[in-house]
């Protein structure tokens, strides 16, 4: 297969043009038409209808995404010993492999649970 004809060139680009036309047609007509009334409380980082109850930079403790990560990689593991536990129908090549991984994730685990990421501390 050779290069790409010139008219399959063309239409590629055509269409790559059309649809940056049609996005910047779109912010345009945004920015035409769009009402535009700023006051003190729309210049407000927080637009919900409350004061504002403290600094809306406050700095987020590293501990909830450690708590996050350690979640979301059992629920991984969980969903997939599900999809793999209908397949294995008596391989012992695929129990093996499986109590390898949870062996591998418990591992995971219990070192979580000696540097305590698992502890709630306030």
């Amino acid at each position: 297969m050779q290069g790409l004809p010139a008219d399959r060139l063309l239409f590629v680009l055509g269409l790559a043009t059309a649809a940056a036309g049609f996005i910047g047609l779109v912010f345009l007509i945004n920015k035409l038409l769009s009402p535009r009334n700023p006051t003190s409380e729309k210049v407000e980082p927080y637009e919900c209808g409350m004061e504002q109850a403290g600094q809306p930079w406050a700095a987020v403790r590293l501990r909830f995404a450690t708590i996050a990560l350690l979640f979301v990689l059992f629920d991984a593991e969980s969903v997939l010993l599900f999809a793999v536990a209908t397949k294995l129908r008596g391989s012992w090549v695929a129990l093996v492999e499986v109590a390898v991984f949870v062996a591998f994730l418990a591992l995971g685990l219990a070192y979580a649970w000696r540097k305590g990421a698992l502890a709630w501390r306030l």
